[in-house]
């Protein structure tokens, strides 16, 4: 059997704009550029920066092309396509998302956001799901399974991830642009690439690439 390799993209900049700034103009030229209402538009500091001027956590919201980099990057590949990755979605406002073995990401950011706005709004979209337990909650029942769970994180040992990886494994990633994961999510050993910094796609890359030199194609 070859495993299952879960991520856990936790804190993710994944949210709808804040109701206080829907009425900003560079939130209005969004909801016209991509024919949404202010009460579905996601929040993207590409396109409203102004708009995120002075609200709380600036620097780690707004950023939903991380999310739509990262599940391109490990839904998209081997293992993935062979239904053997699976993704839970951890938002800055504390919602938590599961992202089905075998799904396929839209390429088109446009429809992504699409997804995710329905998905924000509390709709079940197929493959795509709303979990009530708590990351906390799901990490744990996954290590009682027999998961091994390991973080990433630029301060954790520099070890190439498949020297770490179990067969079953929870990876968990920050979701975000700057700083470091707040929360406590049962990590039993963190692990750098290199001492170094990288985006969160690069990082999701590279264990997906190492989980499958070791478990699936060895040798």
């Amino acid at each position: 059997m070859t495993g299952i390799l879960t991520f856990f993209l936790v804190e993710s900049a994944l949210e709808l704009v804040p109701e206080r700034i829907r009425a900003h103009g560079s939130v209005k030229a969004w909801c016209r550029r991509f024919g949404r209402r202010p009460g579905e538009a996601v929040l993207d500091v590409n396109y409203m920066r102004d708009a995120m001027k002075g609200i709380p956590d600036a620097g780690r919201r707004g950023r939903p092309d991380i999310v739509h980099y990262f599940l391109l990057n490990v839904m998209e590949g081997p293992a993935g396509r062979k239904g053997l990755v699976d993704v839970y979605i951890h938002t800055y406002g504390g919602s938590t998302f599961y992202v089905e073995p075998g799904t396929r990401i839209p390429r088109s950011y446009a429809r992504f956001i699409g997804i995710m706005a329905q998905v924000l709004r509390g709709m079940d979209t197929p493959r795509i799901h709303p979990v009530s337990r708590t990351p906390q909650e799901i990490i744990r029942a996954k290590k009682k399974e027999g998961y091994r769970v390991v973080g990433m994180d630029v301060k954790g040992e520099r070890v190439l991830p498949e020297n770490v990886l179990g067969r079953d494994s929870v990876v968990v990633i920050g979701g975000f642009q700057k700083g470091e994961i707040r929360g406590d999510y049962c990590v039993e050993k963190w692990v750098s690439l290199g001492g170094e910094t990288y985006p969160t796609w690069v990082i999701g890359a590279e264990v997906v690439a190492g989980w499958e030199r070791k478990f699936l194609f060895p040798g």
